[in-house]
This record gives structure tokens, sequence and C-alpha cells, in this order.
């Protein structure tokens, strides 16, 4: 039986989709307001409780032989509670394995773990990371890169929200040159399969990232065709940026233009798959075929 947390987020719920399409037991940790689609209700066990409270899930470990770590936080939650989650949940998820033999573990961090300038999600990415290598389990990390679908996830799907909303003239925060490399949500639902599934995953942490590299300015230009639509893109200075970010974290601490934020604009967000590929056959989408699914999908809505 595998235990899945975060299964109420963009990929854990796709995860566990698949999971229970293929006739996988699975039980998953909810917080206790927590809910998934109600036609997995009769082939999963929910447990209510939190990852960052040992003691609501501590009891659940049983036939449990392997763990699939979803459950993390992101920008622009508050610092503290992005480190809490992200990090002592970790640790919480190792205590459990360890208290219930549990020696295989799945954990799903991020590429914002191996960025040279390091915001507080990067640094609790890295430091769980960290905790997984040294836990003494069968572990695999995967570190996928902006993941994208439709509706989701929470960076893409703000992005596409903007550029739908913008009325004509799209705001770029900086000069917009920034390498990314976006993977396709079924890709990463998928990466993790193959960590299941093949043995010489064990004890490695792979790269899972999309097969298409662009830039933030090309992929604001490829979104926009593929919407159909027509905008401009307006440049605005960083340290322009970087000034209004500072007003605005005083008003509040859960602001996508924060400090925090800002400092992952400029880095590149590219990692070679090639080992994931030739180690366990992960083959990610192109770019382009992926918004044309998505985008495809909302013209015949």
């Amino acid at each position: 039986m595998i235990w899945l947390t975060g299964a109420t987020g963009y990929l854990g719920n796709h995860v566990l989709r698949h999971l229970v399409e293929r006739g996988r037991r699975v039980r998953c940790l909810l917080l206790p307001e927590g809910r998934i689609d109600p036609a997995f209700a009769s082939a999963v066990e929910v447990v209510p409780g939190d990852v960052t409270k040992f003691e609501t899930f501590a009891a659940h470990g049983s036939a449990i032989d392997t763990i699939v770590h979803c459950a993390a936080l992101m920008l622009p939650n508050p610092a503290d509670r992005i480190t809490t989650v992200n990090v002592e949940g970790t640790a919480n998820t190792i205590r459990f394995a360890r208290d219930w033999a549990i020696s295989r573990i799945v954990h799903v961090s991020a590429v914002s773990a191996v960025y040279a300038s390091k915001n507080v999600y990067g640094i609790s990415k890295a430091r769980a990371e960290q905790l997984v290598v040294e836990s003494g389990l069968d572990y695999t990390i995967l570190r996928p890169t902006m993941i994208y679908g439709r509706g989701g996830g929470l960076h893409f799907a703000k992005l596409v929200s903007l550029i739908k909303r913008a009325p004509g003239v799209i705001p770029v925060l900086g000069p917009g040159t920034a390498r990314l490399q976006p993977v396709w949500i079924d890709d990463v639902v998928t990466a993790i399969e193959l960590a299941l599934a093949s043995p010489q995953a064990m004890n490695r942490v792979y790269n899972v990232s999309g097969a298409t590299v662009v830039t933030f300015n090309e992929l604001v230009d490829l979104i926009v065709a593929s919407a159909g639509l027509r905008r401009v893109k307006v440049h605005v200075p960083l340290a322009i940026c970087a000034a209004a970010a500072v007003l605005i974290a005083r008003l509040s601490e859960s602001s996508m233009l924060s400090p925090e934020s800002l400092r992952g604009l400029s880095q590149d967000a590219t990692i070679d798959y090639a080992p994931f590929e030739h180690e366990c056959g992960y083959r990610p989408l192109a770019l382009a075929e992926g918004l044309a699914r998505i985008f495809a999908r909302d013209a015949c809505a």
C-alpha cells in the first residue's frame, strides 16, 4: 500500500488518480478540511491529519510499504509556513517511515533546490532533500521544473490568468530572459510511476524537466499564440519591482510580488533530464504540444 501526502494539491491529485486507475492501494494524509474526488472514495483510505503534526498520523502506518511524498508549500505562502511544511513535514514523514519500517520513499522536490541563489522555498527544498538522503531509507528524489497543465500548476495558472485578463498589455518583471523548461503534469506523474517501478531509481536524484527550453519572454509569446490572443509585453525594470515588493511585503507576506519571489525571476530553471531518460525511460512532452492540448480543450469548452 502507498502512503500519499499532498493528495489535494495539483500534482498530488493527478498522482492519486493515476495510482487508483492502476489498481494501487492508497492511503492519503489529508488536512481535516481537505477533500478528494468522490470517484476515488471507495478505492482510497483517508487519514485526517497534518504533515507538520506527527501525532495526527503517527498511528496509521500499518500495511504501508511505500511513501510518495508530494506535500509542499510554495511562494507566496509565508516563509515560516513554507519551512514548516517542507522541512518539518519531510522530517515527520521520515520518522513515520522509520517507526513503521517503511523502507521506500519517492520524494518530490523542485528545481528551486539547486538554484545558485535560493529563496526561502529553494532553501526549504534543499534541506528536505538532505533529510531524505541522510534518512537511511531507499529513496528516489525527483526535481520537477515549472509544472503546467490544464488548470495548473500554481505559477503557470497565474501566468495564464494574467495573460487572459490583461487589457492588451502584459507586464513582464525584468528582462524576461531567464531560461525555463516547463514540464507537463502527466510527465511528472509518469516520473513518479517510473521511480516506483524502476530498481535502478533506488537512491538516485533525477531531474524532471520538459523537452523544451524557452525564455520567459518566449513562454509568454507561446501562451498568447496558443490561446489565440493578441498581447504586447511591457518590461518593468527589476529595480522598480524590488522597491514595490518591499512596500507590498509590509502589507502582506503572501503577495506574489515579494522580494523572495523576485529572487527567482533572473535565474535559469533548466535542468538535464538525460540521466532519467537513460536509466528509467523518461521521455517528456514538447511544450508546444502541451500548450496545444490545454488551449484546444479551452476552445471546445
